[in-house]
C-alpha cells in the first residue's frame, strides 16, 4: 500500500462527503486507501456518507476524543508507506496525493511534507500553508491582535492584504520545494515509519498546535519537513471547530501546552494573560458586538416587512 488518507469528522457530514468525493476522484496508479474516523457526531448525518463510501474504512467513537487522538487510532490501522492526513472541510485536487508521495519517494530525509492551502486568508504564511519558524510569544500575540482587529471576512481586503502576504511568503514560494520549520496539519503527508518512531501525535493536545508539535519532533530526531508549491488544495477552515462554544479556551489550552512543553512555565503564563485579554475577551466581544448587530437587522429587515404588509 502506497499512502492511506486519514480523516477525522465531527459534526461535518456535507464537508466530509465533498472531502471524500476530491479524494476519490483521484486519477491515479498509487495504491491507497481511506480511513475516517468519526468523533461521535451527533448531527445525523454520518451514516448516509458512510452509504456513499462503503469502500472507506470507517472508525466510530462514541465520543470526541479529538483530533490528534483519533488520527492515532487511523494511523495504527493504516497500511500505507505514507500517511496523508486530510481535514474534513478540505479538497484535494487530482493531482495532490500522487505529487506528494512522488516527493516524500524523492526525498528519504523528509519525515512530512505538505502544499499550498489556497483557500487559507489567515495572518502571514499561514496563507500558503507553512511556516519557516515555530510560534514565538510576539507571534502569537500579533495573530491573536489581528484576530481582534482584522475586518468582517465578508470586506474585499485583498489589495491591501495581498502584498503583505506576498512578502511574507516570498521564501516559501521561491522555489518549487523547500525545507520549512512546520505545516499546517489540515494536510499533511508523513512518512508512517517516522509517525511511528516518534509516537504520533501528543495526544495532550485535543485540537489545534498538534500538528506544530509533531513536525517540531519530526525535526527534533533529524528528519526534514518539505513544502511543495507542485501542487496545492482547499482548506474551508472552522466547519467542526465552529459548532464548539469553547473553541478559544481549546485553542488557548493548546498554545499553552505547547509554550510549556517547549519554552517553560513562564512562557506559558505570559502567553495565558495576553489571550485572554486578546482572544477570550476582546474577540469575543467583538463576536457578541456583531451577534447583536445582525439581530437588529434582521429586526428591521422583519420590521419593514411588516410595514410594507
Amino acid at each position: 500500500m502506497d499512502v492511506s488518507v486519514t480523516i477525522v469528522n465531527w459534526n461535518a457530514a456535507s464537508s466530509l462527503a465533498a472531502c471524500l468525493r476530491s479524494v476519490y476522484a483521484t486519477a491515479t496508479a498509487l495504491r491507497y486507501e481511506v480511513i475516517v474516523v468519526d468523533n461521535g457526531s451527533d448531527d445525523g448525518g454520518v451514516d448516509a456518507v458512510m452509504a456513499e463510501f462503503p469502500q472507506a474504512k470507517w472508525l466510530r467513537n462514541a465520543t470526541n476524543i479529538g483530533f490528534g487522538r483519533a488520527q492515532n487510532q487511523a494511523v495504527r490501522v493504516a497500511r500505507g508507506r505514507y500517511v496523508l492526513m486530510l481535514n474534513n472541510d478540505a479538497a484535494v485536487e487530482v493531482d495532490t496525493i500522487p505529487t506528494l508521495v512522488a516527493l516524500m519517494d524523492e526525498r528519504p530525509d523528509a519525515g512530512a511534507c505538505g502544499c499550498p492551502d489556497y483557500r487559507q486568508t489567515a495572518l502571514g504564511a499561514a496563507y500558503s500553508g507553512a511556516f519557516a519558524s515555530f510560534p514565538s510569544l510576539p507571534r502569537t500575540a500579533m495573530e491573536n491582535f489581528w484576530a481582534v482587529v482584522r475586518p468582517p471576512r465578508n470586506w474585499d481586503v485583498t489589495p491591501f492584504a495581498a502584498p503583505i502576504q506576498r512578502w511574507m511568503d516570498a521564501e516559501l514560494l521561491r522555489s518549487p520545494s523547500r525545507d520549512v520549520a512546520w505545516i499546517v496539519g489540515a494536510l499533511l503527508c508523513v512518512r508512517k515509519e517516522v509517525f511511528d518512531q516518534i509516537g504520533g501525535f501528543d495526544e495532550r493536545f485535543f485540537l489545534f498546535d498538534e500538528d506544530i508539535d509533531l513536525c517540531r519532533r519530526m525535526r527534533d530526531a533529524d528528519w526534514k519537513i518539505v513544502f511543495s508549491t507542485s501542487t496545492r488544495f482547499a482548506h474551508e477552515g472552522g466547519v467542526s471547530s465552529a459548532g464548539r462554544r469553547d473553541i478559544e479556551k481549546i485553542r488557548g489550552d493548546s498554545r499553552a501546552l505547547y509554550f510549556r512543553k517547549y519554552h517553560g512555565r513562564a512562557t506559558e503564563l505570559l502567553f495565558r494573560m495576553q489571550h485572554l485579554v486578546l482572544r477570550r475577551f476582546l474577540l469575543s466581544l467583538r463576536r457578541r458586538l456583531a451577534g447583536l448587530a445582525g439581530q437588529r437587522a434582521g429586526a428591521a429587515i422583519d420590521s419593514g416587512r411588516v410595514e410594507d404588509l
